[in-house]
């Protein structure tokens, strides 16, 4: 096998899963290497979802990093799994197909000057990623009444709605209409604002994938390389050569090296290589290639305190067969709190537009162990997950040690702002969760605050904290100055080397990530194919 290759890509995740694609299928026929530290992720491939779900969640999966957070509140020490292998966290991931507030995308443009990012032209990468089926199950169409024109219908990844919802969804939208917060018919139109169910990438019992959706039947030009951690980037003045792997192959990259191994590795790899705050790599002994105070900062993540309800419903019908109904609200008490006051006006002018919400709602998710249950009653839960946080945390190495798990601290909840979010949100899902609908049927309380008090609010949220996974922004885009890459992916200072992954939105979207992956590996990709003129032949 040849050691040299035109393009390395480190990390077969959704967006590296693009970039090598859409590399190797240019006109130019360039050569490709995308290589992932996990394995082929083969034997899970027919798996059911449940039967995934104990794989890659155990201790010992081989499907998983495993990583942990440093303790947060009340000393909790939180799950922060990674996927591992092929597909990255598209293999283990809950499957949620979800694409934020179109102001989301646009401030992100305004953010790094660059128009790409804005909502229409992400928009029009989404239909080129997304094969949309529009399967609504009979019952709810009434609810649920997505558009096809504002979807994609050729792209790789098939998307659909699944063929059997739970009775108890129609009493999740009559709730939300009893209190005021409304049905959106398609969380994915740009505004994600009141309560939906959003699709799924599963379609005819399979879940897919980025390998299954982007590197099934690869090209001759494209190689790929399970099993093989990188442990650091080659630099020669400052310049990417290409990769060394912990068992010490060496493999060069005639034109760039690309890192899409995610918001944890990728700063890993950059801080192992040298690339990074100079004082933390003093304390690693590692030679200062290029002092950038931005690397492995600015980590952000949507985290969730969660409640149920305890409903009588007579329905024999099992809570896996639907996806999971999901609404974002906005809270207008906030705007009037103190802790938005002392926000800088630009991000209150961001906070204040009509489709950015406060937070998401995800209801009959599997978030409590089921205590004795009466054959009548099912459990409905409400995980209320916190949008645009305003908490930085950070992603620092324990060692030079490549095989060292990277120090996690995502510091939930330690600017006023999330507290006072966390608290009023809280409130909010609270009261949804006391619709007429649902007290006319509710048995007990699981996980309930002791009262209405913002104390006891906060109790209860920051007790039984959790992380939805969706890491993002610790290589961060722009000219801010902290950030880490421009707006082409190039990492400030180093020649040949890009980052392309969730590492380097400047903002977490507010939306389930896996979505803005796929987003940016398709920007990514045409940047390259531009840059280096890979869209004629024989100009390799």
């Amino acid at each position: 096998m040849a050691d040299e290759f035109d393009f390395i890509v480190v990390g077969a995740g959704p967006a590296g899963s693009v970039i090598a694609s859409r590399l190797a299928r240019a006109a130019a026929n360039p050569s490709v290497l995308l290589v992932e530290a996990g394995g082929s992720n083969e034997h899970s491939t027919h798996m059911s979802a449940a039967e995934r779900f104990e794989v890659a969640f155990r201790e010992d999966s081989p499907m998983n990093w495993s990583y942990k957070t440093q303790p947060q509140w009340k000393d909790q020490v939180i799950d922060y799994s990674r996927g591992k292998g092929l597909g990255g966290s598209t293999a283990i991931n809950f499957c949620a197909w979800i694409f934020g507030a179109r102001s989301d995308y646009n401030e992100w443009a305004r953010l790094v000057g660059n128009e790409s990012f804005a909502w229409e032209n992400v928009k029009e990468r989404l239909k080129r990623v997304e094969k949309f089926h529009n399967d609504v199950p009979e019952g709810f169409q009434n609810w649920i009444q997505p558009k096809d024109e504002d979807h994609g219908s050729e792209g790789n990844v098939d998307v659909s709605y699944q063929k059997k919802w739970v009775n108890l969804c129609n009493d999740l939208f009559v709730a939300a209409e009893e209190t005021g917060l409304g049905v959106n018919r398609d969380v994915n139109s740009g505004n994600p604002i009141g309560m939906g169910i959003g699709p799924v990438c599963i379609h005819n019992g399979t879940r897919i994938t980025s390998s299954l959706a982007y590197l099934q039947n690869a090209p001759p030009n494209l190689t790929i390389m399970t099993n093989k951690h990188v442990g650091k980037i080659i630099l020669e003045e400052n310049i990417a050569q290409g990769i060394q792997t912990v068992d010490g192959h060496v493999l060069k990259a005639r034109k760039e090296v690309v890192l899409t191994a995610g918001a944890l590795n990728s700063p890993q790899l950059l801080l192992l290589s040298g690339i990074g705050p100079r004082e933390h790599l003093n304390q690693n002994n590692i030679p200062v290639v290029k002092d950038l105070p931005g690397v492995g900062k600015n980590l952000q993540d949507h985290c969730f305190g969660a409640v149920a309800i305890i409903v009588k419903d007579n329905n024999n019908e099992n809570f896996q067969q639907a996806p999971t109904p999901m609404g974002w609200f906005k809270v207008p008490s906030l705007v009037k709190s103190d802790e938005f006051k002392e926000l800088s006006i630009d991000t209150q002018k961001y906070l204040s537009k009509s489709d950015v919400p406060n937070w998401e709602l995800a209801a009959l998710t599997p978030l409590f162990n089921a205590p004795p249950l009466e054959p009548d009653e099912k459990i409905v839960s409400g995980a209320c997950l916190l949008m645009n946080p305003q908490s930085r945390g950070t992603v620092t190495l324990k060692s030079a040690d490549p095989q060292d798990a990277p120090i996690i601290d995502p510091k939930f909840l330690t600017h006023p702002f999330d507290k006072r979010n966390a608290i009023e949100s809280m409130r909010e899902m609270l009261r949804y969760l006391q619709a007429p609908v649902w007290k006319n049927k509710t048995s007990r309380t699981l996980g309930w605050p002791k009262g209405d008090s913002d104390e006891e609010i906060w109790e209860a949220f920051s007790s039984n904290l959790k992380s939805s996974w969706h890491m993002s922004s610790t290589v961060s885009m722009g000219t801010a100055e902290n950030a880490c890459v421009d707006s082409s992916f190039k990492v400030h200072g180093i020649e040949h080397l890009r980052v392309a992954d969730m590492s380097v939105c400047p903002l977490v979207p507010n939306s389930h990530t896996q979505t803005t992956a796929y987003v940016i590996g398709e920007i990514a990709a045409e940047t390259l194919i531009v840059d280096h003129g890979l869209a004629t032949k024989n100009k390799a």
